[in-house]
């Protein structure tokens, strides 16, 4: 009986040995449906197919099977708009608004939101999620004022201003859906750092 057990598990295991990146769209397909509260691995792994022991060969951790979904979520936010993650300058962040806040991107935000809640209890645990979705949205946003003509000095004020008026606004939406009164709130803030270019100097000056 126990041998039979052993070979069943090998052979879910070897279902996806090859296939690692079918094995995390599955299990971000999960998520997706079921949220991040209460997840086990070993439930988790029963779900998708598979066996305990095959999670933990190829993510290690649940902190780290997390933060590769939402790094998949993530890019299909960045294909869906068809740009890297971020408005490709500012002025497309009215377009990039409209593109990642439909509703079938909006159940990733809702896990976003999620894992950030307990990456603000457990930071230590969540350093890749905090880099990948904090930092380096932030850094990423930096390099796009500063190449629209903002001063060095203020671009890491005003990158910081609209990835958290973004981030203030998906929520409100998640939270609320109310769609007209939040993409109207949207497009008054595109329209203030139109505003606030215009104190820009000239690029290349």
């Amino acid at each position: 009986m126990g041998e039979q057990t052993d070979q069943h598990i090998d052979g879910r295991r070897v279902r996806y040995q090859h296939r690692r990146p079918e094995l995390l769209a599955a299990v971000a397909g999960y998520v997706l449906t079921h949220g991040f509260a209460g997840l086990a691995m070993r439930p988790l792994a029963a779900e998708v197919g598979v066996s305990h022991g095959t999670l933990l060969h190829h993510f290690g951790t649940k902190e780290n099977l997390i933060t590769e979904v939402i790094e998949l979520l993530r890019q299909q936010l960045a294909d869906a708009a068809e740009l890297a993650g971020s408005p490709a300058d500012l002025r497309s962040l009215a377009s990039w608004w409209q593109k990642t806040t439909s509703a079938e991107r909006l159940p990733i935000y809702r896990l976003l939101f999620e894992v950030f809640a307990q990456a603000v209890r457990e930071p230590a645990q969540y350093e890749r999620f905090l880099q990948q979705v904090v930092r380096d949205s932030l850094t990423l946003m930096e390099g796009l004022v500063g190449a629209d003509g903002c001063p060095r000095e203020q671009a890491p004020l005003v990158a910081s201003m609209i990835v958290a008026q973004a981030r203030g606004l998906q929520l409100d939406l998640l939270a609320t859906n109310d769609r007209d009164r939040v993409d109207r709130a949207f497009a008054l803030f595109v329209e203030l750092v139109d505003g606030l270019k215009q104190t820009w100097p000239e690029r290349g000056r």
